[in-house]
């Protein structure tokens, strides 16, 4: 498989391109895909999952075609990174299946699942969301006691020490506090082997490389987000990242959605780019990891709440990955309404049934647009787990969802509007591990709704 050095050299000697430029020929090659390979999204919401493996297919291979006739942009070094067909395919052949993390007792597999298989999903519970430091340690701790954490990633925060984060010392003195906070926290929670993965802080290569510390930080067996930007870009103080952490035996995670209302076009053109993305994220960082779907600019942003046919073409992406390639797709549940409210909750369970369904695994629910210490609590995580669960006992199929959960799907897409929630420190109660009164009810109602619809919990 092409080595990281010439992917590094590549991105130093590449043909030179603005970036403007690069987003037109991004634009025009995802167009010309999707009416080569026919990639289509129904006007019918009643097709809420895809069940045609032909489409899925055909989506991969437009992705495969991308890659080897345009490659990814180097953002900050305004170079193309070009690949040979043979280079492409031999990189897909070597992608991994399962990934080793954590160490001792508390040692995992995180593994690519089957589509409608029935086994329960890898989960990673938390983070990768705002909290102050004031309450880093028990939030950490709290997320750390969920039974069926595999790793548990780390989160952003705005000062530290009460010094705003800003410039390369102060980032990578963050970083290491960061991974401190989460190694702490996980050791607290009687889980000292469980495998924690670095939330950048910034994406200089200084700040990734702080994190290492086989004691108090990043170990061998831990993991970090190297993400490919949208619209197929990369960086180059990412790839020093990546060359350093592999030597060492480290798993990578990418962010590696596409986005409809982007430069990719629509949900078709997003498909393409998810997949664009997973394989690139592989070539050029060795992401082992990948929350691949689709989204919506307006859902991620927290405009409003886009559902079809965004949930047809995440079906897409997620089945293409696994019928096509080794690579482990995740999915992302983040519901565009804040904490301890009904639709949040609502949102949450109906995409977590939909990943089991489609084979991907369950990674950090989290309010799409989260403010600080709103972004998600331990009840979401464990929620989220039940309802993946609950999916296999009640042997939920692919043309089965949006029939079985008709009621809440057309509630969810009637009323678009993100409701305002709580804080977690007003919902959630960190010293006895639990969720408020008035959250554990909310929750029972949702259950409750769900389960009038078929679902066994």
């Amino acid at each position: 498989m092409i080595s990281l050095v010439e992917i590094a050299d590549r991105m130093r000697t590449g043909p030179m391109m603005s970036g403007k430029d690069w987003d037109m020929a991004l634009f025009k090659k995802m167009s010309e895909l999707v009416k080569e390979y026919e990639i289509k999204c129904p006007d019918d919401p009643s097709v809420w999952i895809n069940t045609d493996d032909r489409l899925a297919d055909a989506a991969w291979q437009a992705a495969v075609d991308f890659v080897v006739d345009v490659g990814c942009f180097c953002l900050d070094r305004e170079r193309v990174v070009r690949f040979s067909e043979e280079e492409v395919r031999e990189a897909i052949h070597s992608m991994q299946k399962e990934v080793v993390m954590g160490e001792g007792e508390d040692a995992r597999v995180w593994r690519q699942h089957e589509i409608e298989g029935t086994e329960p999903m890898n989960v990673a519970p938390g983070h990768h969301a705002p909290f102050t430091e004031d309450l880093a340690n028990s939030v950490v701790e709290n997320f750390a006691m969920i039974p069926r954490l595999d790793f548990l990633e780390g989160f952003n925060f705005p000062k530290i020490d009460g010094y705003d984060i800003y410039g390369i010392p102060l980032e990578a003195y963050a970083s290491k506090r960061q991974v401190a906070w989460v190694r702490e926290g996980v050791r607290k929670a009687g889980r000292p082997g469980a495998a924690i993965v670095l939330y950048p802080i910034s994406t200089a290569a200084s700040s990734f490389l702080a994190a290492i510390d086989p004691d108090a930080g990043l170990r061998p067996t831990d993991g970090l987000l190297l993400s490919v930007l949208p619209d197929v870009k990369v960086q180059y103080d990412l790839i020093t990242a990546a060359l350093v952490y592999q030597s060492y035996g480290y798993f990578g995670i990418s962010g590696s959605f596409g986005i409809a209302g982007g430069f990719a076009g629509g949900p078709e053109g997003a498909i393409i780019e998810s997949l664009v993305k997973t394989i690139i994220a592989w070539i050029v960082y060795r992401d082992n990891l990948y929350y691949n779907g689709v989204e919506h600019f307006t859902h991620v942003s927290g405009g409003k709440r886009i559902m079809f046919p965004i949930h047809f073409a995440r079906s897409v992406v997620y089945q293409a990955t696994i019928r096509n390639s080794d690579g482990i797709p995740m999915h992302w549940p983040i519901p565009v309404s804040e904490l301890c409210t009904e639709s949040h909750l609502e949102e949450l369970v109906l995409r977590s049934i939909e990943a089991t369904v489609n084979g991907a695994n369950l990674y950090v629910p989290r309010v799409s647009r989260s403010r600080m210490n709103g972004g998600q609590t331990p009840a979401d995580a464990e929620l989220m787990i039940e309802a993946s669960d609950a999916a296999i006992r009640s042997g939920v199929k692919r043309d089965d969802v949006y029939g079985m959960f008709k009621p809440v799907i057309t509630k969810l897409m009637t009323n678009t509007t993100p409701e305002p929630g709580k804080l977690i420190t007003e919902c959630y109660d960190l010293q006895r591990h639990k969720p408020s009164p008035e959250y554990q009810e909310l929750i029972a109602r949702v259950k409750k709704e769900f389960e009038d619809c078929g679902l066994q919990w």
